[in-house]
């Protein structure tokens, strides 16, 4: 727990040390046009707290998302944002179970006892969001797609930990809806603006196979969520200036 939470702080700073940088080279590469307002990328980064139903004794713990977003202002207060996690973490902990594998040894050492399972994903989904006017507040809706890419559980024992793949009883795809609530700082970052999202998600498919968890196991997961626009320095510094004050 206190390595990933010492990784994910570490990742927040770098970003925030490098995002000038970056959008320097996204400006020069693709031109102003995906640096502006209406259309910017941004970089994405996420803390999901993951859960499957039907798991008996299962705990949640912290997991990473990471990745770009594309985001389109298609009127006063609507957005898109096409986004691609490449790194996609959803981590829990069984307080009960049981090693499967083709070594009856092994199986005998790694009975009843607690494992830290870990699913990597690739994941794809377009988030359509509504700013209220007058307002920093955001809410919105997604469907997802999530593309296995790996995965392992560590198992503990009397002989010590044992780490085991268990690409092979998780199922390749899963699927399911977000719903997120955002808070849009338009002075944060320096001018280029920072998101914050509260956000839920609700899977529909089966992700475990029956020969590691019998029932439907639907994955679902609370995260919190930071976005950051890539930006030109010209609008940061005009975010940044304090609103004038009208007179009556």
């Amino acid at each position: 727990m206190k390595k990933h939470t010492t990784l994910i702080f570490v990742l927040l700073f770098s970003i925030s040390q490098l995002s000038n940088a970056q959008a320097a080279i996204v400006a020069m590469i693709f031109g102003d046009k995906v640096a502006s307002e209406k259309f910017n990328l941004s970089m994405e980064i996420g803390v999901p707290f993951s859960s499957f139903s039907n798991v008996d004794d299962l705990k949640m713990r912290n997991g990473v998302n990471f990745g770009i977003a594309g985001n389109l202002q298609l009127s006063e207060n609507w957005y898109v944002s096409p986004t691609v996690y490449f790194l996609s973490k959803r981590t829990f902990l069984l307080e009960n179970t049981d090693l499967h594998s083709n070594d009856d040894y092994l199986n005998g050492l790694y009975m009843n006892t607690r494992a830290k399972t870990v699913i990597s994903y690739t994941d794809l989904h377009v988030l359509f969001t509504y700013q209220i006017s007058n307002s920093n507040f955001r809410f919105g809706l997604s469907p997802q797609v999530s593309f296995l890419s790996k995965a392992k559980g560590t198992y503990e024992g009397t002989e010590g930990e044992f780490t085991q793949k268990i690409t092979d009883f998780v199922n390749k795809t899963d699927y399911g809806v977000i719903a997120n609530v955002g808070y849009f700082l338009r002075s944060g970052h320096e001018g280029k603006g920072l998101i914050f999202n509260l956000r839920y998600y609700q899977g529909f498919t089966d992700v475990l196979k029956d020969n590691f968890a019998t029932g439907k196991n639907k994955s679902s997961y609370i995260a919190l969520h930071v976005s950051l626009p890539f930006l030109t320095d010209e609008l940061a510094a005009k975010n940044k200036k304090p609103e004038p004050i009208s007179e009556d």
